[in-house]
């Protein structure tokens, strides 16, 4: 073989043996971040890049595990995730819900299809909250978007689970509805729940709703209908 070509062939074996050396000393500077601003990057990610980001290596899996990352979570499935039979956002709430201290619980998607499995995983994640954390604030989202649509019953059982984790909170400073239609009894029921879990009753309680009656809006959703059908 050419004397040349064997020169340039060592040359190259050795340039990406340095490289390599090179890469795997920086993969293992970064392994050894510490943990403060490991968990200062992954306040900054949203929930699927921080998932990426736990992969890198174990410490970083482990700081995937820390409770300040799971400190304030945002509840809200696409309509991808609840069409799933197994959503894997819940998993994440059996998983890590005892850490959760500021929950934002926003209304998923209204496609009349997906109606009935949203409801149940709303009323999961509600009993999971019920039975295994303790919260600092919660805020409930433009519930108005579907609650509304529910049947009784339906309607029924998620009121009751949302009253049934309020009188489960010791610790709730902040509670708001934002955009939420419930009934007269309904808003009775939140408000002793609150009033019940706070002697001095120093919680801030924000209802920035209308109090609805459902039967009217469901006549003005049948008026609709009938005046600009499908």
């Amino acid at each position: 073989m050419d004397p040349t070509l064997l020169l340039i062939d060592e040359i190259l074996t050795k340039t990406l043996a340095s490289n390599e050396k090179e890469e795997c000393e920086k993969q293992g500077k970064w392994s050894e971040l510490p943990s403060l601003p490991l968990e200062k990057i992954y306040s900054f990610l949203g929930r699927e890049d921080q998932v990426n980001m736990s992969l890198v290596c174990r410490s970083w899996s482990v700081g995937y595990g820390s409770p300040s990352v799971w400190k304030k979570f945002r509840f809200y499935l696409t309509k991808t995730q609840v069409s799933l039979d197994a959503c894997p956002v819940m998993k994440l709430v059996h998983k890590y819900s005892s850490m959760f201290r500021h929950v934002e619980i926003k209304s998923t998607c209204v496609y009349i299809w997906l109606m009935k499995k949203s409801c149940r995983f709303l009323v999961e994640f509600l009993q999971i909250l019920t039975i295994k954390t303790q919260l600092t604030s919660v805020k409930f989202l433009y519930f108005a978007n579907f609650l509304w649509r529910l049947d009784k019953p339906t309607y029924n059982n998620i009121c009751r689970q949302i009253v049934d984790f309020l009188a489960s909170q010791r610790n709730l400073k902040r509670v708001e509805f934002y955009l939420c239609v419930f009934n007269f009894q309904e808003c009775v029921e939140i408000l002793q729940k609150l009033t019940e879990n706070s002697q001095s009753f120093r919680t801030s309680f924000e209802m920035r709703t209308r109090i609805l009656n459902r039967t009217q809006m469901l006549r003005k959703n049948c008026l609709c209908s009938q005046t600009f059908p499908a």
